[in-house]
């Protein structure tokens, strides 16, 4: 099933909502107002535009297998819609010369679409007629391709359709009650704090975000963070399946809708001792009375607080999985460290299944590497431990299981069908990593959990946007819900456990030893070995940054920068613009120069170093001379270092 994307699963879009009416029932009507809240004003909104199918949270791309390929999809659909066609680009081999994608839903056809052959052509797949059934469409997508001459259809050559978007026709409606709020689609959600905004009201906000997105699970919701001033509600107007909150300490206890621009906005009210309770009904998992879409897979759990040494693959979020081809069937999978709950080392899998006995091997790669291997008898089945190399340890590592044989014919379509499985019963096997493994950003979420303190110097509206942009950034990472405490800075420190830090103007920030410093015109980048290397710049630049340090046995990620807190801004902006770019992080730094593109600062000892070390001196001096990014110098002395240190041990 297409229920997510990058091996994260797709989570509770509704569950939110049920969160919602979680508060509802437990704060008590007295607290919060009628069961149900009629908003006067309110107005069914628009058709959304097409949405992309990231939006629902699954891939953009969807690859059919084979000749003859088949692709479950699950839609979610918002009360009041229905999905009318699925729209993307044609992508195939040059051996195809024609086909049909045909669309099912419970064996009844819907559509059927003739591919055209023309490079990069558009297909449009109608949905007129599916039948939606809480609040989602389940369909089946399946290809008949025409062939010519010799063809192989492979992972990486098969049919599949990019960019592909879903539209909707209808009107959504407008919720009536708290406990419609949240939609199973959501495009965006504002949180609104006071512009004179208080602690309890900014930790409300960053743990609200936090939950919204863990429950959204890979849908990329976009989240912005406003201010008002006390006693009043947004003006701004809100396109379809966007959102609005309002968090103040001065409003009553509980939730409430109130009316808001032509659409309902939600209020979150209490004092600073009961606004993390009201929170905590959006983050408490109350499966009890939890409303669900059928597109749904489940909602995020919470980082275990001691995490097991032994999982299966089953607890990790792979189920079984069976493909039949006339090529070599492949099955791949992933092993999330946020899953296994904390950066993890010597990992083993134990996979096992089933086959088609015909001779062969079975293979397991990651990536273009075999990583093991093993005849194919004629048991027609396999149980094998693996072992993961520790070089090709990530946050997320798939693997990929394919059944080798002889059974492959040239002439296309002329194979022999045989058929490989997974059984989720396999176990996996790990130990806690310390430091972690791989390290900088790629060890983010995994060596957060299970809790982590966030804690800024300022405590204004914008400290509050920044700790709401790099709590969302993280979360997305993962499919385990992150567990979020806002505190002072003093205390986020002496609590002994992972930390957020933000000095947004670089004041105030505690004593860390950062892998990038600055100190007036002297910039000190920290090697693999612990040491320091300088640069010396005139004149000095500013810049912005996020850094992953280690201290006392636990990761801390500071965002800070030299003077100016827009440059910190000019960084987490650049990561918002674009869902991918949080989860490509695999430095220990992330710097920005103000007008220039952020650049990383590695500390990988796979880096490839310069033919000259001597010509690169010369060379980090020219540039530093010529005032260019300052990132590329650091960037660049790092790699001097390390190819001096190469020199030196030959």
């Amino acid at each position: 099933m297409l229920r997510g994307f990058r091996g994260r699963p797709r989570s509770g879009a509704l569950r939110a909502s049920a969160f919602l009416l979680a508060g509802l029932l437990l704060a008590g009507a007295g607290s919060i107002g009628a069961g149900a809240i009629s908003v006067a004003g309110a107005a069914p909104g628009d058709p959304p535009p097409p949405l992309s199918l990231r939006d629902l949270g699954s891939s953009t791309t969807i690859s059919f297998p084979g000749q003859q390929g088949e692709v479950s999809l699950a839609l979610a659909v918002p009360p009041n819609l229905t999905p009318t066609e699925l729209r993307g680009i044609a992508q195939y081999p040059a051996f195809v010369t024609g086909g049909t994608v045909d669309v099912l839903q419970e064996g009844r056809l819907i559509s059927r679409t003739p591919i055209n052959t023309a490079v990069n052509s558009p297909i449009v797949l109608p949905l007129r007629g599916v039948r939606v059934e809480r609040n989602a469409a389940d369909l089946v997508l399946r290809t008949y391709l025409r062939t010519a001459g010799t063809c192989l259809f492979d992972p990486d050559s098969g049919f599949r359709i990019e960019n592909a978007t879903v539209s909707y026709g209808g009107r959504e409606a407008a919720p009536n009650s708290v406990a419609e709020f949240l939609p199973p689609v959501l495009r965006k959600l504002t949180i609104y704090v006071p512009d004179d905004v208080r602690p309890a009201e900014g930790a409300a906000a960053v743990s609200l975000a936090t939950a919204v997105v863990a429950n959204y699970g890979s849908a990329t919701v976009e989240i912005e963070t406003a201010s008002l001033p006390r006693g009043t509600t947004p003006t701004e107007p809100i396109e379809p399946l966007e959102r609005q909150v309002v968090i103040n300490s001065d409003l009553d206890e509980g939730l409430s809708l109130a009316p808001g621009a032509g659409w309902p906005v939600l209020r979150l009210g209490g004092g600073a001792d009961q606004l993390p309770s009201q929170v905590g009904f959006l983050t408490s998992n109350l499966s009890s009375i939890a409303i669900s879409s059928a597109a749904v897979a489940g909602a995020p759990f919470d980082a275990p607080q001691l995490a097991p040494v032994v999982n299966t693959l089953a607890d990790l979020g792979v189920g079984d999985q069976q493909v039949t081809a006339t090529g070599w069937p492949s099955i791949s999978f992933g092993i999330d460290q946020a899953r296994l709950g904390r950066p993890s080392k010597n990992v083993r899998i134990q996979v096992k299944g089933a086959y088609t006995p015909m001779g062969g091997q079975i293979a397991v790669a990651i990536g273009p590497r075999v990583i093991a291997s093993w005849p194919a008898d004629g048991s027609g089945s396999y149980d094998h431990w693996v072992d993961i190399p520790q070089d090709l340890l990530t946050r997320y590592t798939e693997l990929t299981v394919t059944y080798n044989h002889a059974g492959v014919r040239e002439q296309c379509g002329d194979g022999t069908r045989t058929s490989l499985s997974l059984d989720s019963s396999g176990e996996v096997r790990s130990e806690p990593a310390d430091p972690p493994t791989p390290a900088g950003f790629a060890s983010l979420p995994q060596a957060l959990m299970p809790n982590t303190a966030v804690a800024w110097t300022t405590g204004s509206v914008a400290d509050v946007r920044r700790a709401v942009s790099l709590m969302t950034g993280l979360q997305r990472l993962s499919a385990v819900r992150l567990g979020v405490e806002v505190m002072p800075v003093e205390d986020a420190m002496a609590s002994g456990g992972p930390a957020v830090i933000i000095a947004a103007d670089g004041r105030g920030a505690p004593d860390v030893d950062l892998p990038v410093t600055a100190d007036g015109g002297t910039v000190s980048v920290r090697n693999d070995d612990g040491q320091r290397s300088e640069v010396v710049i005139t004149p000095t630049l500013r810049f912005g940054s996020l850094q992953v340090a280690r201290d006392d046995g636990r990761t801390v990620l500071v965002a800070t920068s030299t003077d100016d807190p827009a440059d910190l801004d000019a960084v987490l902006t650049w990561l918002e613009a674009d869902p991918d770019r949080w989860p490509s992080l695999n430095g220990d730094a992330l710097l920005q120069v103000s007008g220039e593109e952020p650049v990383e600062v590695l500390a990988d000892e796979q880096q490839v170093a310069p033919e000259s070390s001597s010509g690169s001196v010369w060379t980090v001096v020219a540039v530093v001379a010529a005032g260019v990014i300052v990132v590329a110098a650091l960037v660049a002395t790092v790699v001097v270092q390390r190819r001096r240190r190469s020199t030196d041990q030959d």
